[in-house]
């Protein structure tokens, strides 16, 4: 989700650099959590975290610019980050991505269900300082050998970022919900109407996001 300017297209090519380090508290217990970080430098969006547990033979891509569809239906289990220490952070942060997770779940096909920990999850969503305002939420998408989706990691930044489209809790929310969308599968949409677009004029979850998923989950 990105924005130069309310109603103007941007498009801003993303070069995605995936680093996977194993700490030792990572990997000497199974229920240590895997975590995570991303900061976008210019055009670079680097992305580190310890889990040693990657998908076997996954590679990683930027969504955004295509269409991509799960290995296996779901229910798809997500994961939240469920506090932070970040300033500007706060439970409301958690509320918006359920209503969210509610918007997209009125799809028909689309089952999320939550899990505690992140190396139980699908969809794994972090919290964030390190993205611009003009890009504040980022989700990588990891492919498996046949090219389904394996797994999805979201990034979004704990402040609401400074648009016009409505108040600073409708555009986080819609930065959150943006990119849930994209950790389903959608890529990004030419018209500026709809959430998918990648400077939306809207703070919702339209009629038309939830058809095009619609469609992409039926395989049409």
């Amino acid at each position: 989700m990105s924005r130069i300017a309310p109603g103007k297209l941007s498009k801003i090519p993303i070069v995605l650099t995936f680093i996977s380090c194993c700490l030792t508290i990572g990997c000497s217990a199974n229920n240590q959590p895997v975590i995570a970080s991303v900061v976008q430098q210019g055009t670079v969006v680097l992305v580190t975290h310890d889990d040693a547990r990657e998908p076997t033979g996954a590679t990683a891509v930027a969504a955004g610019e295509g269409v991509y569809r799960w290995a296996r239906r779901g229910p798809w289990r997500l994961y939240v980050q469920p506090s932070s220490e970040l300033g500007g952070w706060s439970s409301r942060h958690l509320e918006l991505v359920d209503e969210a997770v509610r918007a997209w779940t009125a799809c028909k096909g689309v089952d999320i269900t939550l899990v505690s920990l992140p190396r139980d999850a699908d969809i794994r969503l972090y919290w964030t300082d390190r993205l611009p305002s003009t890009n504040p939420g980022v989700t990588m998408l990891y492919r498996n050998v046949s090219g389904g989706l394996a797994r999805a990691d979201v990034f979004v930044d704990v402040r609401p970022a400074p648009w016009h489209t409505g108040t600073p809790d409708r555009v986080l929310y819609a930065t959150i919900a943006h990119e849930m969308g994209h950790a389903l599968g959608l890529p990004h949409d030419p018209s500026p109407a709809a959430l998918m677009h990648p400077s939306p004029l809207v703070t919702r979850v339209t009629v038309a996001d939830r058809a095009r998923l619609e469609t992409l989950l039926s395989g049409r």
